[in-house]
């Protein structure tokens, strides 16, 4: 038995590079599915659970992240591009059944060729950043295969016809990885909106990211998210109960909750936001939007210009949050119930 001594994709939680590989094959812990908002600091929260297999079931009607993790077997630091391919459950999983579906992250990695890269000191263990995103179709089983390209392992994806060659393919090939995953509709989202496309531009800036709900029921529940690494915080709101709201001027109730991030200059990503009915009755007419608000402080050359929080719709505690800065809405997507 020798070692493999590169990046790598344990098969099952006993594989420590041995070749050829150990069985189950189909297991991998390091293909991880993790729910549908991105994990905050992704690098050192699946890193420290190494050990552990900490991946979900996929969510039917939601965008999924997958984030993936390989550790460096060889004797010096390594880097190298993932990719990470879907496709219905077979049982030969044979390359040209899944060569051609690779999943893209927020930012569309795979459509402008900027690559995924991870890296890992000797030992050590690379994790995504920027997660891999995937809008589960409905209920049923699926196979996840994941790729890491190294200088020293190019993995290249073969062209394989023979079950016998499949086999040597699977066993010698450690810079692949497979996962069986199941698609679940409990929790579903009664609608998700995506890719809202948000590009920064060449300033750095606060923005604030919020969600207005318009006469849609208290209780109801909503959310949004990109995964793409950059801002700080992450462009996230976890599922939120809508709350208790006033009547404006115009007898509507809004209700409204967001976050304040720092997004880099040349930022770029994919917003993707969630409905839950949770056992409320959707009211016709009613909607949701997701907007993008420059935010700036009274020493801004703009500032007398700009708006309050109050005259933007924003809820009494987002107000208190922004205290005496302005801003402008730059621009939004509304999704309109009918």
């Amino acid at each position: 038995m020798s070692m493999y001594d590169d990046l790598f994709f344990r098969t099952n939680l006993n594989d420590t590079g041995q070749l050829p590989i150990p069985s189950p094959a189909y297991t991998s812990p390091d293909i991880i599915p993790y729910g549908i908002t991105p994990t905050p600091r992704p690098k050192e929260f699946f890193a420290e659970n190494y050990a552990n297999d900490v991946g979900q079931n996929l969510l039917e009607n939601a965008d999924n992240y997958i984030y993936l993790r390989a550790k460096n077997l060889a004797k010096e630091s390594r880097s190298g591009s993932v990719w990470l391919y879907a496709l219905k459950a077979n049982l030969n999983l044979y390359p040209d059944l899944w060569k051609n579906y690779a999943l893209q992250t927020s930012d569309k990695n795979v459509d402008n060729n900027r690559l995924n890269v991870i890296s890992a000191e000797s030992r050590g263990i690379a994790v995504t950043d920027n997660p891999f995103v995937w809008r589960a179709p409905s209920p049923d089983h699926y196979c996840l295969v994941s790729r890491v390209v190294t200088d020293e392992h190019p993995s290249e994806i073969p062209d394989v016809q023979h079950v016998t060659d499949l086999t040597e393919f699977i066993l010698d090939n450690p810079g692949f990885g497979w996962r069986n995953v199941t698609i679940v509709s409990a929790d579903k989202p009664d609608t998700t909106t995506k890719g809202i496309h948000f590009v920064q531009g060449t300033e750095a800036a606060t923005v604030t990211f919020d969600i207005l709900c318009t006469n849609v029921p208290e209780g109801a529940l909503v959310e949004f998210s990109a995964g793409t690494p950059g801002p700080s915080p992450l462009i996230s709101v976890s599922k939120t109960p809508v709350g208790r709201s006033l009547p404006d001027d115009e007898d509507n109730y809004n209700w409204h909750t967001g976050v304040d991030c720092h997004v880099p200059a040349g930022y770029e990503t994919d917003i993707d936001y969630s409905y839950w009915s949770n056992g409320t009755t959707p009211v016709p007419g009613m909607s949701i939007t997701i907007r993008a608000v420059n935010i700036v402080s009274d020493d801004h050359r703009l500032y007398s210009r700009l708006f309050t929080p109050q005259q933007l719709g924003m809820s009494p505690e987002r107000c208190a949050a922004l205290g005496n800065k302005r801003g402008i809405v730059l621009g939004s997507h509304t999704t309109v119930f009918r």
